[in-house]
This record gives C-alpha cells, structure tokens and sequence, in this order.
C-alpha cells in the first residue's frame, strides 16, 4: 500500500501584488498544495484564512513560500524566508535597482534551499520549443528579433486598491516598462545565456496624471543582433508578441502569459518534477543591470 504524501505546506508573504489571485488559484487547484499562512500588513487579506502576527510565523509551520509584497518588502521578508530555510518564489522584480539586486542575489545564492524569482515566460510551452530551435540553429543566423509585452491594465483601473503601490516610486515601483520588460530581457537571456544584450536606446510614454512611465520602448544589441522591446500598460488588447527572423528561416510565437505557471513550476521543483529552469542569482543580476541601463538611456536628454 502507498503512502500518501503530505501536501506542501505554502506561506503567502504579502498580498500586495496583483499576482496574488494566480498563486492562490494554483494552491486550489493542486491537490498536493495547501495554504498553511498568510502574513500582511492589511486586514483580512485572504478569505477564510486568519493573517499570521509576523512573518516568522507564518514561516514556522511552512514547507515553502511566496513573497508577493511591494517590491520594496522584498528584502525583509526574503531574508526571514531564507534564515527560516524556507524556499521562496519571489514576485518581481526582486528589487528596485541593480545595487539592491545585487545585495538580495548574495542571499540567493547562499541559501540552503530554492529562492528564486517568478519569471514565468520560461514556463510557456511555446517559449521553451523557441529555445530548443535556437540551440540546434535551425534558423540559421539570426537577423532581427521583436518582443511585445503590453496589456490594458492601466486604463482597466488594475492598479489601484491594493495594488495603487505598482504607481508609487517609494514603494518600489519602476513604471509600466520595467514591471512586464523585466520579462522579455530574463526571455533573451534565458533563450540564449552565451548571447549578452547591450543597451542602444531608449524611450519612455508618459500620461497625465501618473509620475511614472506607463510604457515603453528599448532597442538592445543581443550578441550583435538588433532587437525591440515594447512593454506598457496601455494598450489594447496588448498580449506577447515574439518574432525572431534567420538566415534560414524564422519563427513568431504569441503565448498566452499565466503568472501562476511559475508558483507551478517552483513547487514541481520541490516535489523533484523539474518543469524550468529558474532564474539564478547572476541571471537575476545582469536582468537589473539591463534594465537599470535601460532606464538611464531613457532618462537621458536629446542633445
């Protein structure tokens, strides 16, 4: 007779993020999870759950956890999680700049389990067969390469209640370009490790009445092939949107992203069904520092 296997016990950390409702719904629908703590600074965060006092203790009883607070609680809790040896999914970006990246990383790499942020791009079945055409060279020498990530959210009203923060610069928000490029500059680097991306241009789109950026476009050097970038929040319907064009031939995907593809793939990993490769700490780094270079090219006057 078989044993049965206890479920991972998960811990939500925050409930900031506009992420939440995908993480909880992957706990719902997986037999082999269950909610064990919430922690949040607001009340009654999650129906039928009681808010732990602290952080600690929602970690105390936890199998793992996932930190989905403003970016700018990243650091406190992550390093409860990790001196709690919990492992952790973290929302990104894991910080708001490249130093604070770098200081979070060293923690990463340390820790004596899984900490990791959630790019779940890495996740899409389409994404993963792009990866495999282009280790085996099938398109031949590339040649260009476009990406689009952008969605309505901005003027559906998404970032408000709760998750007014993602509009506040002092709780660790970056802008529209930054919150859905950090995905499409974790894609290139996953898709081709060996490649390196170097920052050409940039600009950003303003409205009235945000301070920060609601989209955006870059124009980066991947390995000596050109590539654009467009993120924003601002357009409709928006989607993701990847073509990349060779010598001998080219390719155009458009998955349909699922935030929770990642909290899926972390606790997979977990149970040892390994469904991605997630981000490691120098890949976490060199993303921040992209995007950091990005955000100066954008910032800078025309002469």
């Amino acid at each position: 007779m078989t044993r049965a296997t206890a479920p991972l016990r998960l811990a939500v950390l925050g409930t900031d993020h506009v992420h939440l409702p995908d993480y909880l719904e992957v706990v719902d629908r997986d037999p082999r999870a269950a909610l064990a703590a919430v922690y949040s600074d607001r009340p009654a965060p999650v129906a039928g759950i009681e808010p732990a006092r602290d952080a600690a203790e929602a970690l105390a009883g936890a199998d793992a956890a996932v930190i989905v607070s403003t970016t700018a609680q990243h650091g406190t809790l992550l390093r409860q999680a990790v001196r709690a040896r919990v492992p952790a999914l973290i929302e990104k970006p894991l910080a708001a700049s490249a130093e604070e990246t770098g200081r979070l990383a060293v923690l990463l790499a340390a820790a004596e389990r899984p900490v990791t942020t959630a790019m779940f791009l890495r996740c899409a079945p389409e994404l993963r067969e792009v990866r495999a055409k282009l280790a085996d060279r099938a398109l031949g020498e590339l040649a260009g390469v476009h990406l689009r990530f952008t969605h309505p959210g901005l003027l559906d009203g998404v970032f408000t209640g709760p998750a007014a923060w993602m509009l506040a610069e002092r709780h660790g928000a970056a802008g529209a370009f930054a919150d859905l490029a950090v995905h499409l500059v974790d894609l290139l680097e996953w898709l081709d490790p060996s490649a390196g991306l170097r920052v050409c241009g940039a600009s950003y789109l303003g409205r009235s009445g945000t301070d920060l950026n609601v989209g955006g476009a870059a124009v980066l050097s991947w390995g000596g092939v050109p590539v654009t970038l467009q993120a924003g929040w601002t357009s409709r319907p928006g989607g993701l949107h990847l073509h990349i064009e060779g010598t001998r031939a080219s390719v155009t995907v458009e998955p349909r992203p699922r935030a929770g593809a990642a909290l899926e793939a972390f606790l997979g990993q977990l149970r040892g069904d390994v469904r991605w490769e997630p981000p490691t700490a120098r890949e976490i780094v060199r993303t921040a520092r992209v995007l950091d270079a990005i955000d100066r090219a954008a910032r800078t006057e025309p002469e």
